[in-house]
């Protein structure tokens, strides 16, 4: 995550006529507390029914099905206080590969999309949405759980100064620099945790090691002007330590790093986000050790369009009554 402030922030609004939209409510916050331009984007590959055009041209229904969907969108912004937020609909599937597909183009500071927790099939099989965005997203993703943001936000970062578990050496820095990158721009207090899993063949040592690893702790936190008495390091599995952390401080967010690997043809990530990941309640912000460079992605179908190439499609704006004050 870079050191200058956000600059722009894509939304994920997957059914852009749903009564709920937290993915929104907090991209919206963030966007004005920040200044950061915003971007609304939805996919889908079933359009709804559509009564102003034959049902046999399918051309013109999904022409109508991505103007009424960016529509919408834009009625959503019109209820807030944001300002020049743009909106795209766009035909396309599988999602997470259409999002990162628009993720390369917007190259957004940010993605921020809803998340709920999934079950263990979904882990395994990692055909869930959100796992391929934390695969393949070139950006941090933000996972939303609940809509409101604090005034102050309790950070919470899950750090490994071992480097086990295949992470890399820059890893902690990059979520120690994010947390705080968020910190500074929202108001917030940045802690670490560390869950320091001692084998069997070491219990002799056990209090060596745990010293030694709350010294690294300390050491990464002066380095990033954390409070070095806001870390903590206990022995055990992350999957546990961690979401007691978290459920104990009442964290706001959580800062965690997925190590991506590969089985044969398929990436995978790493078992430690895994467990963890589904066991907090808080909201999620996810960075890879090296987020890659915008890179081509693979061209969109011939039959794709989005409703920003669609003449017309701007939205009368929605009564001043309606929009959020």
């Amino acid at each position: 995550m870079s050191k200058r402030p956000w600059k722009t922030l894509m939304v994920v609004i997957a059914d852009p006529f749903a009564d709920d939209q937290p993915a929104l409510a907090k991209a919206v916050t963030l966007s004005l507390r920040s200044g950061a331009r915003l971007v609304l984007f939805n996919c889908f590959m079933l359009p709804q029914p559509v009564n102003d055009v034959p049902m046999g041209s399918r051309s013109q229904i999904i022409a109508s099905a991505l103007r009424q969907r960016r529509e919408r969108m834009e009625a959503l912004v019109d209820l807030t206080r944001v300002r020049d937020a743009k909106c795209i609909a766009a035909w396309d599937y599988p999602a997470h590969e259409a999002i990162v597909r628009q993720v390369s183009k917007t190259k957004p500071d940010l993605l921020i999309t809803a998340s709920h927790r999934h079950g263990r099939l979904a882990r395994w099989l990692l055909a869930n949405t959100d796992w391929e965005l934390i695969r393949q997203c070139p950006c941090p993703v933000w996972f939303v759980r609940s809509p409101e943001i604090a005034p102050q936000l309790r950070i919470l970062v899950a750090v490994d100064p071992f480097h086990a578990h295949d992470k890399p050496a820059t890893l902690d820095e990059r979520l120690v620099h994010a947390a705080s990158v968020v910190a500074q721009q929202f108001g917030g207090r940045v802690s670490l945790a560390h869950a320091c899993q001692i084998p069997d063949s070491a219990r002799p040592v056990r209090s060596l090691m745990l010293a030694r690893a709350r010294q690294a702790v300390q050491d990464l936190a002066t380095r990033h002007g954390v409070d070095t008495e806001a870390c903590e390091v206990k022995a055990g599995k992350a999957e546990d330590i961690i979401p007691a952390i978290e459920r104990r401080e009442g964290a706001d967010l959580l800062v965690m790093g997925a190590v991506s690997r590969s089985i044969d043809t398929h990436a995978v990530i790493g078992n430690t986000a895994e467990r963890v990941i589904d066991r907090v309640g808080c909201d999620l912000l996810v960075i890879k050790p090296m987020m890659p460079k915008m890179q081509a992605v693979s061209p969109s179908p011939r039959w794709l369009a989005t409703a920003r190439e669609l003449p017309g499609s701007r939205s009368k704006r929605a009564p001043s009554a309606l929009r959020m004050q």
